[in-house]
């Protein structure tokens, strides 16, 4: 049974009383409730710094409806830009100079690796991913490092099965980054596919900043697969997809969560180049739904310059975790209590992920699965199973 929190759509009326002081020595003794943060705000994984935008948007509401228990959130941002080094640097600013109660943070998996020495190193320190999908973040687990995402694992099997779900898909191939990312998406593609007796009947590697896929284009194309996965960033994919369309590599191409479908059909601007894709959906509804109007609104409300696509929202669910843990704690705000409690949430809907979020001691990645969405008529929509390509 999914558990459905006060909070959900919290952001629209979270406002709850004061409850006293804390003590200064154990707990953030006096408001506000500092939240430190580290995304890609510059760099060439830019178009992500709307996961931090997304976020931020759910604790800025927050605040105006009055805060947590009488308390604000004052959220530090830092930008890591994609690079370990500055990630890295970034965290140490958090915990020693502007001394966070907790951070949620990351969105580039290689950053969030090399960030994770220093998160172990003060065990005391609660840690909530705010994107980062890689399967190592979390497994095995740390004990305050929470993943409130789907992770690679869960994203590369859903790829797989609903590639898959076209009964006549026998031949499929990969073209995939080759760094930590693409890396951990693709050996549990590899493994999932030959728990169905299959194995990749071709595997191209394209890195990112790349600006021409001709050569993995052809190599896909000569293997005639019935579906390709793309474990590919933003700008790839849509590289490969227009080298793809290019040369009649017409067959279904599944993507990752790390690309949104409405941005990859504005990079490419050729319509059927992305008739024929599918992308792994996080979110329990389509952006444009009404479901999901109440969240445009509040984003808009703080950031009303930024486009909105399904990015924007990743990091929303973790958000709203981090909320109603720190609700249910009441006035005494601690970080072993924070600790413990999330570890005990269960079935936690968010109302914005596409399935809820459960940790125990044992398992700190709390999304299993996700959707898929796929433009029918030009319209994003979220699909159950792989339909045959249109001639």
């Amino acid at each position: 049974m999914r558990r459905t929190t006060a909070i959900v759509l919290g952001a629209l009326s979270f406002a709850v009383q004061s409850t006293g002081c804390v003590n200064a020595q154990e707990t953030t003794s006096s408001p506000p409730i500092k939240i430190g943060m580290f995304a890609p705000l510059t760099g060439s994984a830019a178009f992500a710094a709307k996961v931090a935008y997304g976020a931020s948007s759910v604790y800025k509401d927050i605040n105006d409806h009055g805060g947590i228990n009488g308390r604000k959130l004052e959220l530090v941002l830092e930008d890591d830009a994609c690079d370990p080094n500055k990630g890295i640097a970034a965290v140490k600013k958090l915990t020693a100079q502007d001394r966070v109660f907790l951070i949620h943070g990351g969105w580039c998996s290689n950053v969030v690796l090399a960030i994770k020495p220093e998160i172990e190193r003060d065990n005391t320190l609660p840690y909530v991913v705010l994107g980062a999908a890689s399967a190592s973040i979390s497994t095995p687990v740390t004990a305050n490092i929470f993943q409130p995402v789907a992770t690679t694992q869960a994203v590369a099997n859903t790829m797989v099965d609903f590639a898959l779900s076209r009964p006549d898909v026998k031949k499929v191939a990969i073209i995939s980054h080759s760094d930590e990312w693409g890396k951990s998406h693709l050996q549990p593609a590899i493994d999932a596919l030959k728990a169905h007796g299959l194995t990749p009947v071709e595997t191209v590697y394209f890195e990112r900043g790349s600006t021409d896929a001709t050569s993995q284009t052809l190599k896909l194309r000569a293997a005639k697969p019935d579906a390709v996965l793309a474990v590919l960033y933003p700008a790839e994919l849509a590289i490969y997809l227009r080298d793809a369309y290019k040369y009649g590599v017409r067959v279904p191409t599944i993507g990752t969560q790390g690309a949104s479908i409405e941005d990859t059909e504005r990079r490419i601007g050729i319509p059927d180049a992305v008739r024929d894709l599918y992308i792994f959906y996080p979110l329990s509804q389509t952006i444009s739904s009404d479901q999901f109007k109440p969240w445009a609104e509040i984003f808009k409300k703080y950031y009303p310059a930024e486009p909105i696509d399904t990015i924007t929202f990743i990091g929303v669910g973790g958000a709203l975790a981090i909320a109603d843990v720190i609700k249910r704690l009441g006035p005494d705000v601690t970080r072993e209590r924070f600790l413990s409690e999330m570890n005990k949430l269960t079935n936690f809907d968010s109302g914005v992920q596409a399935s809820t979020m459960s940790f125990s001691p044992l398992d700190h990645a709390g999304i299993k699965s996700g959707n898929m969405i796929h433009l029918v008529d030009g319209v994003p929509t979220i699909v159950s199973k792989l339909s045959t390509p249109k001639p």
